[in-house]
C-alpha cells in the first residue's frame, strides 16, 4: 500500500467526516497513519457532540468576523498571507507576509488549504452552520443579579471597660439568609484566638457563631432567625484558648447590642 502524502492533509474532508457526511476513501486511509489528522477529527468530532443539542443562534458580536478573517488569512507560522493575482504582489505587501497564490485554480489535482481548529472555535462562536450542522452561538455569561441585602439591626463594638470602639456588627438579610457582619481592625488573640459569640438578653445563655480571623475587616458568619426571635441580640468577641473548653472564656474585648 503507498504511504498518503502528509503534506496534504484533508481539512475539509474531516469536517466533513466529523458531521456525519461521506468521505472519499483515501481519507480513511490516510487518517490510519496521520496522526495529526487523527488528532484533529477526535476534537472536530467531540465539537460535533456539543452540537447536537437544539440550536439557538444569536447576532454574532461586533468586530468577531473581522477576527475569523484574519485568522483565517494567516499560515500555519501565524504570518499575514498575501493575495497574489497574476503573479503580481501588492505594492504595500508587508515584508514579512506569506504570498499565496489567488490566480485561476489549475485543472489537475490541488492542495487544500489547511485550516486550523482557531478558526473553527471562531466560527463556532459566531453561529455559523458547518456540513449542515447548527452551531451553537457561545454566548457570554448572563450578568448575576445583585444580592439583594437588608440591614435587619447594626451596633457598634465596645471595650467593656474604657467603652473605646473596636468595630461594628450587623445582623443583614441577603437574599433571604440571615448573616452577622463584623467588621473590626486588627485585634490581639493573644496565645489563643478570636471567637464571636451571641448572648441572649437575660445575660445567661449564649451561643457561638465561628472564628474571627485577625485583620481580614469585614467577615461574614451565618445565623439563624430563631436566635434573634429568641433573644440573641448581643454580639460579643472573645479571646479563647487551646484549652478543649468549648464555653466562654469570659475574657470579653468588644460587645454591643444589635438595635433592632
Amino acid at each position: 500500500m503507498t504511504t498518503p502524502d502528509h503534506a496534504v492533509h484533508p481539512d475539509d474532508d474531516l469536517v466533513l467526516l466529523a458531521t456525519g457526511h461521506p468521505v472519499p476513501a483515501e481519507v480513511s486511509v490516510h487518517l490510519d497513519s496521520c496522526p495529526r489528522c487523527a488528532h484533529e477529527l477526535a476534537a472536530l468530532r467531540a465539537v460535533s457532540e456539543l452540537l447536537r443539542d437544539p440550536v439557538h443562534l444569536v447576532d454574532a458580536p461586533v468586530g468577531l468576523w473581522d477576527k475569523v478573517s484574519a485568522e483565517i488569512d494567516r499560515d500555519e507560522d501565524g504570518r499575514p498571507l498575501l493575495t497574489v493575482v497574476d503573479g503580481e504582489v501588492p505594492d504595500d505587501a508587508p515584508a514579512s507576509a506569506a504570498a499565496v497564490d489567488r490566480s485561476p485554480a489549475p485543472t489537475g489535482p490541488t492542495r487544500r488549504r489547511r485550516f486550523g481548529g482557531a478558526w473553527l472555535v471562531a466560527a463556532a462562536a459566531a453561529g455559523i452552520v458547518v456540513g449542515g450542522v447548527g452551531v451553537r452561538a457561545l454566548e457570554s455569561p448572563a450578568p448575576q443579579p445583585t444580592p439583594s441585602t437588608v440591614v435587619l439591626g447594626q451596633t457598634k463594638l465596645d471595650t467593656l471597660d474604657t467603652q473605646q470602639v473596636l468595630g461594628a456588627a450587623s445582623a443583614v438579610r441577603v437574599d433571604g439568609h440571615l448573616d452577622l457582619d463584623v467588621d473590626t481592625p486588627a485585634l490581639d488573640p493573644g496565645p489563643g484566638y478570636l471567637e464571636v459569640w451571641l448572648i441572649n438578653k437575660d445575660l445567661r445563655r449564649m451561643v457561638s457563631v465561628g472564628v474571627l480571623r485577625p485583620g481580614d475587616g469585614n467577615q461574614r458568619f451565618a445565623i439563624d432567625q430563631s436566635l434573634i426571635d429568641q433573644g440573641y441580640v448581643i454580639v460579643d468577641i472573645s479571646r479563647e484558648g487551646y484549652d478543649d473548653k468549648p464555653e466562654h472564656s469570659g475574657d470579653s474585648i468588644a460587645r454591643g447590642t444589635l438595635a433592632l
